[in-house]
């Protein structure tokens, strides 16, 4: 079994963190991941934290080591430029960049969109005065700018 990654805070990370774990006005995801890490730094394993705060084990390891990867990072920054660590310390218990599916329309096909639900559709010898998402679609594939897209995805331009 391998060992929890030890947690070591400056007092100004403490501070910074317990601010978090108690703040009515942060979100919850920074408050829980604060406290893992300010009980973690006690010297609580994952196992007793988890308990504790009766959340899942995945969680309490991979922000305590995510947090442990950062102790040098944030040791410079304090020491560097102190104005900057509450910034690094958000940084450092968010989630990472997710790169999400691909795109499946193009820049130019979305800009081709918005400019004809810009125009009216009396335009388009339509006889309405405003767009209705599912009218909209069908105008989009009649005039080729795509060749097939949803009603729904049509009405997230709107």
């Amino acid at each position: 079994m391998m060992k929890a990654s030890e947690i070591n805070l400056t007092e100004k990370q403490k501070k910074i963190l317990t601010e978090f774990s108690r703040s009515t006005h942060q979100p919850l995801h920074l408050k829980i991941r604060s406290e893992i890490i300010l009980r973690a730094a006690t010297g609580s394993s994952n196992n007793a934290i988890e308990r504790d705060m009766e959340i899942d084990k995945n969680q309490v390891k991979r922000w305590r080591d995510r947090y442990g990867a950062k102790r040098e990072e944030l040791l410079f920054i304090e020491k560097e430029s102190p104005h900057k660590l509450r910034s690094a310390i958000i940084e450092a218990l968010s989630d990472l960049q997710r790169s999400g599916g691909p795109a499946k329309l193009r820049d130019d096909q979305v800009a081709a969109i918005i400019a004809v639900a810009c125009e009216s559709p009396e335009k388009f010898d339509l006889p309405l005065r405003h767009w209705t998402t599912s009218l909209l679609q069908q105008k989009v594939i009649e005039l080729g700018i795509v060749e097939s897209i949803s009603v729904r995805q049509v009405g997230r331009f709107f």
